[in-house]
């Protein structure tokens, strides 16, 4: 009994300097104490590419993905929100990058560009704003229907990207 003594004091030596030396993990851990959420509105987002449908689907991924954060709360009402985040998809580009033979590609690349601006709606006042590109790659298929549902994944997993990137940088500024 004796003979662990030491080793038993050492144990408790680490585990008092283990729970006091005020580790904890840093992010989205939400306001602080006594401070309330700013609610933020993601209305329809601007389209002038030429891809149709890109405006809701952009628009949904942000209000999901902020949606999800702890610091902020969404609504829905722009005339009720504290900030009100607006976008814009300036272009769409697709690009082959891998081919079967000359005139058959297998793997197809989108490129979007989007512009996104946080603003403080009481005062009008734009206190963010960013330029965001995203590349996602899918695979053709030969079939139109598989094509364009694979398209169509591509653009949905580009916009949850984008969607979380601007969530880091937006978290930064509120």
């Amino acid at each position: 009994m004796l003979r662990n003594l030491p080793l038993l004091a050492l144990a408790c030596l680490f585990s008092a300097v283990l729970a006091a030396c005020g580790y904890r993990p840093l992010g989205r851990t939400g306001p602080p104490a006594g401070t309330e959420r700013p609610t933020v509105a993601i209305p329809l987002f601007a389209n002038r590419s030429t891809e149709i449908g890109l405006e809701s689907i952009f628009a949904n991924t942000f209000i999901e993905t902020f949606a999800r954060s702890p610091a902020m709360r969404v609504t829905t009402q722009p005339e009720r929100a504290d900030l009100v985040l607006e976008g814009k998809i300036s272009s769409v580009a697709y690009s082959s990058t891998a081919f079967f033979n000359i005139n058959r590609s297998l793997v197809r690349r989108v490129t979007i560009q989007v512009e996104v601006q946080l603003t403080r709606r009481s005062t009008g006042k734009v206190i963010w704003k960013d330029h965001g590109i995203v590349q996602e790659d899918y695979v053709v298929d030969q079939t139109y229907q598989e094509g364009e549902a694979l398209k169509d994944l591509g653009v949905r997993r580009g916009a949850v990207t984008l969607a979380r990137k601007m969530l880091d940088k937006v978290l930064l500024v509120i």
